[in-house]
Formats: C-alpha cells, structure tokens, sequence
C-alpha cells in the first residue's frame, strides 16, 4: 500500500529513504526517479550517512551485513523492508508512485530498463573510472575503449532512436529516467555524443535527453541539492 494511505488522516507521508555511495554510477537513476515521484523521500545528505568512514550506523560498513545482497543502492521503505539492487528500486518508487506508465507505456519503460543495464555493463568493461583504469580488472585497454565509442556504443542509440521516436515511456518512468541517468553519464565521459553533423539536426535521442537535463528536477539531483547531496563523476575520460 502506498504510504500516502498508510498515514494518518491530516499527517504528511512518511518517508522512504535512498542510500549509495557518492558517485553517479548505479546511483544517479534511482535518485532521479525518486525526485520525479512526487514521494517524501531522504538521501544521503538528509539521514547523514556516509558510505565510507562515517560514523557508527551511518556508514556502509556497519550496514552491509543487514543489507539483502551486501550492496548499494538501498531503498528502506516506510515499514522498514530493504529493497536492494537499482531495478528493483526504480521500479519499486514507480510502482507506489504511480509513474510506472500503463499498457505500452510501461512495456517501453521496461525494455529501457534493461537496455540501460546493457549500456551500463558496456561501460564497466570499456570505460576507466575514478577508482578503476584501463587494463585492471575487467577493463578492456585503449583499443577496446576506441572501439566502445566507434563500434559498440552506436547501434544501441541506433537502436534507441528509432524507440524513442515512437516517444512512449521516455519522459518521466523510472525506464525512462533510468536511461538518462546512463547516458548523461556517457555525455560527460563524450560531450559530443549527441552533437549533430553538419547540415543536420540533431535526433529525436538527443532532444528527449537536452529536455530532461534542463528540467529543474534533473537540475535539483545534478546540482546536489536533492536529499541525496552531491555526486562525483564516475566514469572518465580515458587519459
């Protein structure tokens, strides 16, 4: 049951509350949906945790053993349960809100869902990050990072133009703010992603993603004035 209808007659909502560790990463897109919601909702910033060397029961470390999976992002909601990993949470805050979508609307937010999972995994194999360069670990070298940007990168926004020109599902679902949440990231890392070839415009891609950056609730979570605080950049530009 939604918490609006939990709560006491004439008493504000109470508050689900949003945990992860101060990067972007998996943690920016259930941000942004919590902020579209509508919900009450507490961050980082608000229940002042912080991941790493907080102190006691503020910190990750003495919260990981009760976690589901030992990770972050984490969703409490407002009778305590844990929802762990970041689909479960996006599609959790879209369900008891409401912004789920409806018949293909919500069918669109879901292939998104999964489509922004594949992007992401890309990234993590192709991409350096703050704590992760090139050649360690499961990170490709230079070549594989060229050939992420030249060759596997664009057919998936191929893929996602054609989708997007349909215009279900991409505005404010958690599929579709998901996605934003991916490929702003991809933008910082390549500013020119979406800059249009001369004597064209640009797609239909890169209006929907222009409109949601410039939209003040983007803005309030970019700018690190949501609950949640400030986050870092977390994948690079490969030196």
């Amino acid at each position: 049951m939604p918490p609006s209808k939990r709560a006491k007659r004439g008493a504000p909502p109470a508050p689900f509350e949003l945990r992860y560790f101060p990067v972007m990463a998996k943690g920016l897109g259930p941000v942004l949906v919590a902020e579209y919601s509508g919900l009450p909702w507490l961050g980082n910033e608000a229940l002042g945790f912080i991941a790493r060397g907080g102190p006691p029961g503020k910190n990750f470390a003495d919260l990981k053993d009760k976690t589901p999976f030992g990770q972050l992002p984490l969703l409490t909601t407002v009778d305590g349960d844990m929802v762990a990993q970041t689909t479960a949470i996006i599609n959790y805050i879209g369900k008891t809100a409401g912004t789920e979508g409806s018949g293909r609307d919500y069918a669109v937010s879901q292939m998104l869902i999964a489509e922004a999972e594949d992007i992401y995994a890309l990234l993590m194999r192709n991409v350096p990050t703050i704590v992760a360069p090139l050649n360690q670990g499961i990170k490709g070298d230079k070549a594989a990072y060229d050939l992420f940007w030249s060759d596997k990168l664009p057919p998936h926004l191929e893929n996602l133009e054609k989708l997007c020109e349909a215009g279900h599902g991409f505005d404010e679902t958690p599929g579709g703010l998901y996605l934003f949440s991916i490929i702003h990231q991809l933008c910082l890392v390549m500013p020119s992603l979406f800059v249009a070839k001369k004597g064209k415009q640009a797609g239909t891609l890169a209006a929907w993603y222009s409109k949601t950056l410039c939209d003040p609730r983007t803005a309030k979570v970019l700018d690190g004035k949501s609950s949640m605080g400030a986050f870092k950049q977390y994948f690079i530009e490969e030196p």
